[in-house]
């Protein structure tokens, strides 16, 4: 896996990853087709979708099935079988036809097994992928599952590299909070000015236009009564933060999102896991930064004190900095950076 190795040391905007990797990694992988995300890295939501082959209006189908049926190989699925790839055939013994998935969509569309891989690494999911082979070609073999799940890893240190705060940054400013209008099919339907803006900035190079996948998936997760928040970052690399609700109180109504520049609380989960620091580092560094002393955080999150010194040793070594104070103002800085 020299040339992917390769490509991922260049660190390319995540765009240009994606394409590249596909290119080198379609023959090792025996894939005919390929869907890439970024994620929002704290939640997992998808904020992106990028495909050559696809026709991206099925995405919309994608969203819904996602949301409204309990499916295989879902990327939550799979993250919560500690697992960074899966693939239909496996996950159903070979009887692809029990997944609604595959049944709705892949089928139709002429494939015969998909594999999908989470692009997790140090703490973050940094996005996600889905790989489908033509029904003429077989499932995918386990061998070819095996090598997914090792670039997997990589692809998403590459991703999160790509997320470290760059006080370089040139972002451009856009007039928060924004409001846009979706309809009962998700297509938008009004926008102010500050949401056109948004739009613009979230659709840039996309070949089909309208409401961006982040707005469609918190809209599908307003309809099904989940959580429909998410953080998406824009051109510039600043993050905004999208919510969806339902404007009369039904599920076929049309969505409000709103969209505003995302507070220094929503930004500090993203810095942390930019950082590399475990699920128990990042509970540690939250509690220290809101000035819980090292007794009270082993207190609460139930650990020894020493333990919780040791996770605070690995924060200051991770983010370069040597006390509390040194940690509270660096991710300070690091916000300022993302809001530039």
């Amino acid at each position: 896996m020299g040339e992917l190795d390769e490509v991922l040391r260049s660190r390319p905007p995540a765009e240009d990853l994606f394409r590249e990797s596909g290119l080198v990694l379609a023959a090792a992988l025996g894939f005919d087709a390929v869907c890439w995300h970024l994620n929002d890295p704290v939640t997992g939501l998808v904020s992106t979708v990028q495909s050559d082959e696809l026709d991206l209006r099925g995405f919309e189908l994608a969203i819904e099935l996602a949301t409204a049926f309990d499916d295989v190989t879902t990327f939550d699925k799979i993250r919560g079988s500690g697992e960074l790839a899966d693939t239909i055939s496996r996950a159903t013994g070979g009887r692809p036809q029990v997944s609604v998935r595959y049944r709705e969509q892949l089928r139709p569309l002429g494939y015969g097994d998909e594999m999908r891989a989470n692009f997790d690494a140090q703490g973050g999911m940094w996005g996600c992928a889905a790989f489908m082979r033509d029904g003429g070609r077989g499932y995918f073999r386990p061998e070819e599952l095996r090598l997914a799940r090792v670039v997997s890893r990589r692809i998403g240190v590459a991703l999160r590299d790509l997320h470290v705060p760059d006080e370089r940054l040139d972002a451009r400013h856009i007039a928060l909070p924004a409001v846009a209008v979706l309809g009962p099919d998700n297509a938008l339907v009004a926008a102010d000015e500050a949401a056109e803006a948004v739009i613009a900035d979230l659709t840039a190079g996309a070949t089909v236009r309208g409401a961006p996948a982040p707005f469609r998936v918190i809209a599908h997760r307003a309809r099904q009564g989940l959580p429909a928040k998410t953080r998406v970052r824009t051109g510039a690399g600043t993050w905004l933060v999208a919510h969806a609700s339902l404007l009369e109180r039904r599920a076929d109504g049309p969505v409000a999102v709103v969209v505003a520049e995302a507070t220094p609380s929503e930004l500090v989960p993203v810095v942390l896991v930019s950082y590399g620091l475990t699920t128990r580092e990042q509970e540690v560094a939250l509690h220290a930064v809101r000035g819980s002393t090292t007794a009270e955080i082993a207190r609460l999150l139930g650990m020894a004190p020493v333990t919780v010194q040791d996770h605070l040793k690995s924060i200051f070594d991770k983010t370069g900095t040597r006390s509390r104070r040194e940690l509270v103002a660096h991710l300070v800085v690091a916000n300022l950076a993302e809001h530039r």
